[in-house]
């Protein structure tokens, strides 16, 4: 009997693959924590005799909690314009005063200022003493400083530049004391009530939430009648138009010489308590503190005390808090643009061995600048291939922190580079974790100055995916098979249609439904994998 010989062809040949690859990383995207553009980022308030800032004690659990630890810088937006007398103030590479640039250079630093635990500037509308030689006389003043006009409207140049300080500083968590008057200036003013309507509605207008007010440094130092009276007793009328015209809004002071002690009717009707700590030292500093705090205004009504002008001397400003008063530095320099805050052209930067000595204290008692991290990357990759993952650290003003050191852990995977200057790293990290829902993380151990904690650490964890990898099964065997006869199948499996994926459990199929025939193999280094069918037992023809 004759056997019929047929060749049937394998084209319906099944190739399945059976192990699951996996990856793909997903991103997450994170809710802002920053404040909107504009003002509100920073909003300072009372609460007996603490600051809180954004609905928080300041500090919180350091010396400093609840204070406002200040900085002097009264002539962030100066200018004079008396032709016979701006040019003292000449910058040494220009060979010329530029007011835009003083403010400009100032505002460049808020920055790093709050890095450092400052909460609070003072800012002039008239200055402070700019001259060293000769020093400031007792009487009036030759320069010309004033943001106002004689009968007490607002110049829009200093306006212009106040704004750019306060909104500067709402930016970076800091609160702005608004000087309105100084001695030696103040007589340029002949309707001083005017001038403090309108710098009241100015500010109330503006909507600040970062501003406190001091009436005039220095009451009892040489101003009119109005700012004085005797003793400072017409501040209290002072205090009161500008508490009255801003319905409560701006929180009123107004400071005495140094050393001394306001009255108990400036006191009963200021919502802040300024003294100025020059020419005392710490221990006479704590005794002035203790005095106004046991005098009968005070105890009938106990609110925060600042001092916000002192000197260079650390010994004061460790004094002051331990006696939980806020603290503010004096450096007065002397025109040479490198020391001081005070002295235009005003070097602006923590350049001088006293600047360091301050803000390192500050630093010191104030904690480290929180910091936060936001993710950037993917929305997802394949496993085993390598994905971009970034992130962006600013503290929590937003300001970019430049080579910081960042480390992304992705399971096994993990890679640590530092930030550019725009806050932002990123590097390559291989999922290779099984399948399924796992997280990334990314962390900064914080970072610190001269043996100080400047930085504190900051984490996040953003969930992902891991996806199947995409792969490729080639077929490789017999492409023609005779029934009965030994069919030879084989595939190659590859990652990408690239990469050998070995050891794999591989299927292989001929024909399909109950006639059916199938072998398994595992692919080897190559990715390939073969297995043989005895005797082939297939409708004949094409399929």
């Amino acid at each position: 009997m004759n056997v019929a010989t047929r060749r049937v062809a394998v084209g319906a040949l099944t190739v399945l693959l059976l192990a699951a690859c996996v990856t793909s990383l997903k991103s997450a995207t994170q809710p802002a924590t920053a404040a909107p553009s504009g003002t509100g980022h920073t909003v300072v308030a009372i609460q007996g005799t603490r600051f809180l800032v954004n609905g928080e004690l300041t500090s919180p659990g350091k010396p400093a909690e609840g204070l406002l630890l200040n900085t002097r810088m009264a002539q962030a937006i100066f200018d004079d314009e008396n032709s016979d007398t701006v040019s003292e103030w000449a910058y040494p590479d220009a060979r010329k005063w530029d007011p835009q640039r003083n403010t400009n250079e100032f505002v460049a630093l808020l920055p790093t200022y709050a890095q450092h635990g400052i909460r609070l500037i003072t800012v002039g509308l008239q200055g402070g003493c700019p001259s060293t030689n000769p020093p400031c006389p007792g009487g009036d003043h030759p320069w010309i400083v004033s943001a106002f006009n004689a009968d007490g409207s607002l110049k829009s140049a200093w306006m212009n530049r106040l704004n750019q300080v306060i909104t500067a500083a709402d930016h970076n968590g800091i609160v702005v004391m608004v000087q309105f008057f100084y001695h030696g200036q103040n007589q340029r003013v002949l309707d001083q009530p005017a001038a403090v309507g309108n710098i009241t509605d100015w500010l109330v207008t503006g909507g600040y939430t970062n501003v406190l007010v001091e009436t005039a440094n220095e009451c009892d130092a040489g101003f009119s009648d109005y700012l004085d009276g005797g003793n400072c007793a017409n501040e209290v009328n002072v205090i009161k138009q500008v508490q009255a015209r801003s319905g409560g809004k701006l929180k009123v002071s107004v400071s005495w010489k140094g050393g001394e002690q306001p009255s108990d009717e400036v006191i009963a009707q200021e919502d802040i308590v300024l003294l100025h700590g020059n020419g005392i030292n710490g221990t006479q500093l704590q005794a002035l503190i203790a005095s106004t705090k046991n005098s009968a205004a005070y105890k009938a009504d106990p609110k925060p005390i600042v001092v916000n002008e002192d000197s260079t001397s650390t010994d004061n400003m460790n004094a002051s808090v331990a006696a939980g008063v806020s603290w503010g530095y004096l450096d007065t320099g002397t025109n040479n643009y490198q020391d001081g805050f005070q002295r235009p052209p005003v070097n602006w930067t923590i350049n001088t061995d006293a600047k360091k000595a301050f803000f390192d204290n500050a630093l010191r008692l104030a904690g480290p600048a929180r910091t936060k991290i936001a993710y950037s990357g993917p929305s997802g990759a394949d496993f085993n291939d390598a994905a971009t993952v970034g992130a962006t650290l600013t503290d929590v003003w937003d300001n970019a922190l430049p080579a910081m050191p960042l480390t992304f852990t992705l399971g096994s995977s993990v890679c640590a580079v530092r930030t550019n200057k725009s806050g932002q790293a990123s590097c390559l990290l291989t999922p290779r974790g099984a399948a399924g829902s796992s997280s990334l993380s990314i962390a900064f151990e914080g970072a610190g100055i001269d043996a100080l904690e400047q930085f504190a650490a900051a984490s996040e964890s953003v969930p992902f995916t891991v996806l199947k990898e995409q792969t490729t099964l080639t077929y490789e065997g017999d492409t023609t098979v005779i029934n009965g006869s030994r069919a030879n199948l084989s595939a190659s499996l590859a990652e990408d249609g690239i990469t050998p994926i070995a050891q794999r459990a591989i299927t292989l199929t001929l024909g399909s439904g109950n006639t059916a025939q199938s072998c398994q193999a595992t692919s080897n280094a190559q990715g390939q994998a073969a297995c043989s069918l005895i005797a082939a037992g297939q409708a004949v023809g094409s399929g």
